[in-house]
């Protein structure tokens, strides 16, 4: 037995050595690497993904240290009050898991032409988003080229209620506008919305166009990395055990319960009739309306 088969002969024992084989070629673009990504990023390089792209533009800051596995005390500056690339505490954990990964890191946003044809190239897309208006984007996206799209929310809510979801967006039969909880079109709306536009609805309501914008929520690392191991779980099943994974599933932590969510096929949505339409969809028409 080789070193490499020797390495993932426990999954192999559940799979099979195809499924195995299947895990290494296929090609995954994660855009997100913040709390939800970085549980996700050394599952997947552990269970064997070879060809890895990670989409992310920000650098590490001081509030996200309750969260964030993988990074390192020393990856923030407190007297500079600067911190460190995620991508590159992203390729420090990939190759350190396995250093033959082959990971390409895009320091840029997801409305950006690079992001895009990572994307519209690969074959399963893991979302870890914070905002409803990137994921309505990477939902089209992923539509059109007929990507596979795992998308991953977590929550706490005021009332102390906190839980999550992982969502699976394939073949054009339900996407995140029209199975399960959907998706917030207010903030869909605000986030395409240039500054002028911004401005005129916050006289409409009386109020600071600041006020408008959608900030990040209360997060913590243990429901990050529930949320995160779900949709690991349904990424290995669709490779490997496709007839046993899950569209949608919801997990209510305060009732420690998770439940299948069926979905149904809704003829009618406009997202997913852009199906494997690819430029015909005109989803790169998100570059210059975010980028503006």
């Amino acid at each position: 037995m080789s070193l490499e088969s020797e390495r993932f002969n426990r999954q192999i024992a559940i799979f099979g050595a195809r499924g195995q084989e299947k895990i290494h070629s296929t090609k995954v673009v994660l855009v997100g690497f913040g709390g939800l990504g970085t549980f996700v990023l050394p599952q997947l390089c552990l269970l064997g993904v070879k060809h890895l792209t990670v989409v992310e533009h920000e650098t590490f800051s001081s509030t996200n240290r309750n969260r964030y596995m993988g990074f390192l005390h020393s990856d923030f500056d407190a007297e500079q009050g600067i911190g460190i690339d995620k991508v590159v505490v992203a390729e420090r954990i990939a190759k350190g898991i396995d250093p033959e990964i082959d990971i390409t890191l895009i320091k840029n946003k997801l409305e950006s032409r690079e992001a895009f044809d990572a994307i519209a190239k690969s074959d399963i897309v893991v979302g870890c988003l914070d905002s409803d208006g990137a994921r309505s984007i990477l939902n089209e996206l992923c539509i059109a080229y007929g990507v596979t799209y795992i998308d991953l929310a977590s929550e706490v809510f005021e009332n102390g209620t906190f839980g999550g979801r992982v969502a699976v967006v394939k073949d054009g039969t339900g996407c995140l506008h029209c199975m399960g909880d959907s998706l917030d079109q207010t903030e869909v709306r605000r986030y395409l919305a240039n500054d002028t536009q911004l401005e005129n609805e916050a006289r409409v309501y009386g109020v600071e166009k600041e006020s408008l914008a959608i900030g990040s929520g209360p997060s913590v690392v243990d429901l990050n990395g529930i949320i995160a191991s779900l949709g690991v779980q349904e990424f290995k099943l669709l490779i490997t055990d496709p007839q046993n994974s899950s569209r949608y599933l919801n997990y209510r932590g305060h009732l420690k319960i998770i439940s299948k969510v069926s979905v149904d096929q809704h003829s009618n949505c406009y997202c997913c009739s852009l199906f494997k339409k690819k430029e015909a969809a005109n989803v790169w028409r998100y570059l210059k309306a975010v980028n503006c």
